[in-house]
């Protein structure tokens, strides 16, 4: 296949796209990755189908196809848009998206098959995916408020995405007036999209690649500071919130209370191990259900449980406690078991001046 050299350039960046993209999907499909990289991976792939596909056309074919690849890119604008909701923890509404993709889809039959210019339909599908990616903005400024240094900078990548998506519209509505499917390819504008495009794509690619990452490792470190039974924190990992609590306090009191299910050595002799798991998950549900933002609850060993709680005075703590202990109390665990926790509680103060 005789092309220029341009068109070679030009199908390197799809295919390092595609592998980038590829990669996310299988993460999600095969190793339960986050649902957000799947669409960021779909977000790579699709237009980079499209522009390796273009990239190796002729002149004819692409004038043929072009109205039809538009979805490609529109489907990469929608994937990428859905992805940072998702990970701001919404959705892209389907149907204002859709009224996008439809109008753009009409608009670029009739500019091929009515009234053929090359053009409008540029312009169209430029503002249309600026419209898509700008959907979730809203989303994505909430996350960038709330999240931590790599998260943010995702935050900011995606707002160079739109920013760039604004540029690259005027661009083409000020200096392509007047360009034809056969120079398209050669004008120095189009020359200049392409390797911005080429940068802004991979940088972002590289900024979710680094927060999946970073993301997995924090999930494995919380499992290691989780008791796999209860999903309360373990010895070790109350331990080390506790501390971090202690690093990040300026002054105030905290109280530590310690408690073990009473006679919890008849429960499982009598019920089974089973039975007695069962009712230690439902006191941690309780638990953690009824401790207050900012106190830590863990499982210490055993039937030990251990709550530190942030307080202004002991007799609040008091109250949270003895509340607790009568929910637990009042509870009628599997087997119509009944349970209690030790009374009096061992609650200690501790005064932080740091």
């Amino acid at each position: 296949m005789n092309l220029p050299d341009t068109q070679y350039f030009l199908l390197v960046y799809p295919i390092c796209l595609m592998l980038i993209g590829a990669v996310f999907v299988v993460a999600h499909l095969c190793f339960k990755a986050p649902q957000y990289l799947l669409w960021m991976g779909l977000s790579c792939i699709l237009p980079s189908v499209a522009l390796g596909a273009q990239t190796l056309m002729t002149n004819v074919q692409l004038k043929l196809t072009a109205p039809w690849f538009a979805l490609f890119y529109l489907g990469g604008a929608w994937a990428v848009a859905h992805g940072m909701l998702l990970k701001a923890n919404s959705r892209l509404n389907i149907f204002v998206a859709s009224l996008f993709v439809i109008a753009a889809m009409a608009s670029l039959l009739y500019f091929k098959y009515i009234d053929e210019q090359l053009w409008p339909r540029i312009v169209i599908i430029n503002i249309v995916i600026l419209c898509l990616e700008a959907l979730a903005l809203p989303k994505v400024y909430v996350l960038l408020k709330r999240t931590e240094v790599l998260e943010k900078l995702l935050c900011f990548s995606y707002f160079l995405l739109v920013a760039y998506a604004v540029i690259r519209t005027l661009i083409v509505i000020v200096y392509l007036q007047n360009v034809q499917m056969v120079t398209l390819a050669t004008t120095k504008w189009w020359m200049m999209m392409i390797a911005v495009n080429i940068l802004l794509s991979l940088w972002f690619a590289i900024v979710v690649s680094a927060v999946a990452v970073k993301e997995r490792f924090s999930i494995i470190n919380e499992e290691r500071l989780k008791d796999p039974l209860t999903q309360l924190y373990n010895r070790n990992g109350f331990l080390e919130k506790t501390e971090d609590l202690f690093k990040k306090m300026q002054h105030g009191e905290v109280y530590l209370v310690m408690c073990d299910v009473d006679h919890f050595k008849i429960i499982n002799d009598t019920w089974g191990h089973t039975v007695g798991d069962k009712i230690l998950c439902t006191i941690a549900d309780i638990c953690r259900s009824n401790i207050r933002e900012g106190d830590v609850v863990g499982r210490y060993g055993g039937e030990e449980f251990i709550i530190l709680l942030q307080s202004s005075d002991e007799k609040s703590s008091l109250a949270l406690v003895e509340r607790l202990r009568k929910k637990i109390e009042d509870q009628l665990f599997i087997n119509n078991i009944k349970a209690t926790v030790s009374e009096p509680y061992r609650v200690c103060r501790r005064p932080l001046f740091l």
